[in-house]
């Protein structure tokens, strides 16, 4: 009992430790401690009166994660378990075997495989079910857990137990340093225009994006860039406005941050010579590019230096800083709020006045302010990034969600297409054909594969609580089953186009990665589309930057 209540004591000591350092005639700092005191006895009573045991450790570890739940989802306690995976996250590298998984019926299936990595030196395929990690099975495992399982330390040995064609396999694989590229891919979309892909801001990418960029121009005779920041979640600071510095000279002002600690307050400005600050570019942005993401795009907009075209930007304007806590844990807390060159803070949700039923509230458009770029254009706050040129919204379309979630395409392409394919297909030229899709289709009959739309799922319930409350409907469902089938049938017809395009990217990704993948799927691309219309034509690119 002594040993759980010093662990208390010395986890109250890491919210308590800051108070030592104060004066208490403060209110805030007397409310402070009266609160954790109360806490602290809460704690104590539960811990030794309640009727099951209770291991303080989870309760406490709960309890801090709904203390932080309140404030924003961006403040997150971190456990010593999961400091290694925060650092990739940051650092984007990791001691691992380089396959990426996902979870199929309660196991991890191996879905992706990089080149020269541990994974493939061993011998792993795609398909590959990890059914057990260093002798334990995972079925049914937390996914989170069973991917934690997988990394670990370079240089020590794990192993795995494989199925693979109805065969248990063992393998032994010495972790590496796995580096996870933050460029995937770059090249040239036009005779003179460059393209870049940015997936991440980890350490060091701004240097990766200098080097495409320099390649670009100096090798492939580049006059114009494309910067893709879609889905890019953003992540370190410094090298979003290292990013920015590619493009605008030394001494401008990129990013400030103003927190309720004073210390908090730092701007961020452009320190070296910028690698080209005349090169027309174009910023592609969507919905789930965040973050640093909408640093670097906010700024260049501000500036005047690029046009954005896309979708409106997720709109997180918070900045995280790491705190070191007592037993290696970390805590990362939003400490401030940035703001770009025109002086906008693009936070879209306030997490601190909420409405009646808790959730954050939007600012209304109403009340957004107005603020102004480098060449006077009005630029509002409050919600993301708004592009200078729209791309529509692109619909889903449930029959490839479904085949997508039953993992259908993939199941397909791992039995047909291999590296040798590499021979004939090319990310560059190749086009999936109609004799391509008649295969398909010949493989989802012999699967015996049943498309079952959520209408048809919703009718079987009907059906259900029909015949529970003997109620005679028959032949009405049978009609309204007739057309259900019959449009369902249809679907396959009307997606055909779209099922045929997200199978060549499937095989050009098996092929070739997803630098492959990246090519081929800008080939047809709206968004880079509609980036290339802009820079091609120097009047209409001048006419978004200097009205």
């Amino acid at each position: 009992m002594k040993e759980k209540i010093l662990k208390i004591i010395a986890l109250l000591l890491l919210f308590l430790a800051p108070l030592f350092l104060m004066s208490y005639d403060d209110t805030k700092d007397f409310e402070t401690a009266k609160n954790l005191d109360i806490f602290y006895s809460l704690f104590t009573n539960v811990e030794n009166s309640y009727v099951d045991e209770i291991a303080p450790g989870d309760l406490m570890s709960r309890t801090i994660d709904e203390m932080l739940k309140s404030l924003d989802p961006y403040t997150n306690f971190i456990p010593e378990s999961d400091v290694e995976k925060y650092t990739v996250m940051t650092k984007g590298e990791y001691g691992g075997i380089g396959a990426s998984v996902v979870m199929r019926d309660g196991l991890l299936m191996i879905m992706d495989i990089r080149k020269n990595s541990p994974a493939e030196k061993a011998g792993l395929l795609l398909g590959d079910i990890i059914s057990e990690v260093d002798g334990h099975s995972i079925q049914n495992e937390d996914f989170e857990n069973s991917m934690n399982l997988l990394q670990g330390e370079v240089g020590s040995v794990l192993k795995l137990g494989i199925l693979r064609n109805k065969q248990h396999l063992s393998f032994s694989i010495e972790r590496e340093n796995i580096k996870i590229s933050s460029v995937p891919y770059y090249g040239m979309v036009s005779h003179d225009v460059g393209y870049v892909k940015l997936n991440e801001f980890t350490q060091n990418c701004s240097l990766d994006v200098l080097k495409a960029v320099a390649q670009l121009k100096e090798k492939e005779g580049a006059k114009a860039l494309i910067l893709d920041l879609r889905d890019n979640p953003g992540g370190l600071l410094v090298e979003a406005v290292k990013i920015v510095n590619i493009f605008v000279p030394a001494g401008e002002r990129v990013v400030y941050t103003r927190g309720n600690n004073k210390t908090e307050n730092n701007k961020f400005s452009t320190i070296a010579e910028a690698y080209d600050s005349e090169i027309p570019l174009v910023v592609l942005v969507n919905e789930h590019s965040a973050s640093a993401s909408e640093i670097v795009s906010g700024s260049l907009q501000d500036f005047d230096r690029a046009v954005i075209v896309g979708r409106q930007t997720f709109g997180k304007g918070l900045v995280q800083t790491r705190k070191e806590l007592a037993h290696n844990c970390l805590l990362k807390i939003t400490t401030a709020k940035y703001y770009i060159p025109s002086g906008r803070c693009i936070q879209k949700l306030d997490y601190t006045h909420r409405d009646k039923s808790g959730n954050p509230t939007v600012t209304p458009d109403s009340l957004q302010k107005t603020f102004y770029t480098k060449n006077h254009r009005q630029v509002k706050n409050a919600g993301g990034i708004v592009p200078d040129v729209f791309v529509g919204e692109t619909k889903n379309n449930p029959l490839l969600q479904k085949l997508t979630a039953d993992f259908v395409l993939f199941d397909y392409i791992n039995r047909n297409y291999s590296v040798q394919d590499t021979a004939r297909i090319s990310p560059k030229t190749y086009s999936y054909t109609q004799v391509d899709f008649e295969k398909f289709l010949s493989f989802l009959r012999e699967q015996s594969y049943t498309y079952k739309s959520e209408s048809e799922q919703f009718l079987d319930s009907f059906v259900s609580h029909t015949k529970k409350e003997q109620l005679h409907l028959d032949s009405q469902i049978q009609t309204l089953q007739k057309q259900i089938d019959a449009q369902q049938n249809q679907m396959f017809e009307e997606s055909k186009v779209l099922i045929q395009k997200e199978l060549a990217s499937y095989i050009i990704r098996t092929l070739y990665a997803e630098a492959g993948q990246t090519e081929y799927l800008i080939r047809d691309d709206e968004f880079v589309t509609e980036g290339l219309k802009y820079l091609s034509d120097k009047a209409l690119y001048n006419k978004i930057l200097k009205p």
